[in-house]
């Protein structure tokens, strides 16, 4: 079966069954580097995915990966983890909790060593829940690991992801129904899926209805996924589960192989300040080149090409999408997996966006010009950064000047029954759109019609209707 037409062409093996050391299988697709259909004969370095959203999501591993990096003499592996897609396991999925995930994937990139089509060198990319997965392998230390790439990818769940600044994150709870939707749990039972995808239509009336109980939501119909929404939502101290490995990782770094790197993500990303951390702890450790990569984006923005965050447009050279990403990432591979004197490794070490230098007008979308500029550095955090102290002044604004009389005291009203809503903001899930009439639950894909409940980036503070708690 022929996917592409560029450098080479494609075959697929779809559905390979490779198995763990505790005897579960998982599915697994291989694309090859072909001519005339005909798999090329040879020796190849390969690119891993593995992936908790399906190996078939076409504008997440298909075109980004498969179809980018195969025409480029690579193979590349897309894998569903346990308990997920076609994979053996079935139960043992919760969410980004899974205690079997750095050994599947140290013995996925071993399988992978052990074909005759491989080179012996393995590089593993992905994002979100993809990144955790690259690092819970590097923990594991697979001898023929030779390179990562890991984007937009918490490292200490209670702190980045499900509990972050103590409360629970509240797009966790529309996460796991973008998880729950396609569970093989119910992947026979369309009433049920049916039933998931209601309530994920409907989840703002669940948020309204707080406090969640059990059995009370769509979720009961995965379990697994149920249990895993009341640990995060009842477990506000860190505790014994919060230290499990599995969530998080930032405690065994000291254990992460000493490989090539990438760490990259978005200032509007609600995973920034990992991104940063990881990035700052492997520098420190290892000898490698370890690279730092941070755009002005929110969770998807480097992916899907766009150049604003929220209401804040950023200007042309904020964009990537398919291409740009690819370039980015194809240029790292061929240094570590095919020794291409590429010169990467010459890079200086951090490559940040900032923000800002527009006209602040609004463009043809309606979004503010902030615009910015791409620039290289040898540290992070920078060596030369100044901290300036800001003070309150009476007449409602920050400045750097020390208020030279005594402060007028200031106050707001704070009505419970009103809450404040979340105007803009981090987030790495949403809530899903009203399905058209035709809408076949079995041929179509109903992440197409996910959409965020708040601004996900820069925006005015303003209440505006159809974001989520301001008022009507």
């Amino acid at each position: 079966m022929s996917l592409s037409n560029r450098d080479y062409g494609i075959t697929v093996e779809y559905d390979v069954m490779v198995p763990m050391r505790d005897g579960v299988v998982l599915a697994t697709d291989i694309y090859y580097p072909a001519t005339n259909d005909k798999r090329l004969e040879g020796v190849f370095p390969t690119i891993l995915g593995r992936t908790s959203y399906g190996k078939n999501w076409k504008s997440l591993w298909i075109d980004p990966v498969a179809n980018y990096f195969v025409p480029k003499n690579y193979v590349v592996v897309i894998q569903d983890i346990r308990g997920r897609g076609k994979s053996g396991g079935v139960g043992q999925y919760f969410h980004t909790v899974n205690c079997n995930e750095g050994l599947d994937g140290y013995d996925t990139v071993e399988w992978i060593a052990s074909q005759t089509w491989s080179n012996g060198r393995v590089g593993m990319t992905g994002s979100s829940h993809s990144g955790i997965i690259q690092t819970v392998a590097s923990l594991m230390n697979p001898p023929h690991l030779s390179a990562i790439w890991v984007d937009v990818a918490p490292t200490n769940i209670f702190a980045h992801e499900a509990r972050e600044g103590g409360c629970m994150a509240l797009w966790m709870f529309a996460a796991l129904f973008l998880h729950a939707h396609d569970a093989p749990e119910i992947s026979g039972d369309l009433q049920k899926r049916k039933d998931v995808l209601n309530g994920w239509q409907n989840i703002r009336n669940f948020i309204k209805d707080m406090p969640l109980k059990p059995g009370q939501t769509p979720l009961k119909w995965v379990p697994n996924l149920e249990k895993i929404l009341f640990d995060y939502y009842h477990r506000g101290e860190y505790d014994e589960f919060w230290q499990m490995e599995c969530c998080n990782q930032q405690q065994y770094f000291d254990r992460a192989a000493d490989i090539p790197a990438v760490f990259s993500g978005g200032w509007y990303d609600p995973f920034a300040v990992a991104t940063t951390n990881q990035y700052v702890a492997m520098s420190n450790k290892n000898r490698t080149s370890q690279r730092l990569d941070m755009g002005p984006w929110n969770h998807g923005g480097r992916r899907n090409g766009q150049t604003y965050s929220g209401d804040v447009d950023f200007g042309k050279d904020a964009s990537y999408g398919i291409d740009g990403y690819g370039k980015q990432r194809l240029r790292w591979f061929d240094r570590w997996l095919k020794d291409i004197p590429n010169s990467v490794e010459n890079d200086k070490p951090v490559r940040i966006f900032v923000m800002g230098g527009g006209d602040g007008k609004r463009n043809e979308h309606g979004r503010l010009n902030h615009g910015g500029i791409w620039r290289e550095e040898e540290q992070w955090p920078l060596g030369r950064t100044e901290h300036i102290k800001f003070y309150f002044h009476d007449e409602g604004c920050l400045s750097a000047d020390i208020p030279n009389h005594e402060m007028t005291q200031l106050s707001y009203i704070y009505d419970p029954n009103q809450p404040v809503p979340t105007i803009a903001a981090t987030s790495a899930a949403g809530e899903l759109l009203n399905l058209p009439d035709k809408f076949d639950l079995e041929l179509e894909d109903p992440r197409d019609y996910m959409q965020t409940m708040f601004y996900d980036g820069g925006a005015h503070q303003k209440e505006k209707c159809g974001l989520l708690g301001s008022r009507e």
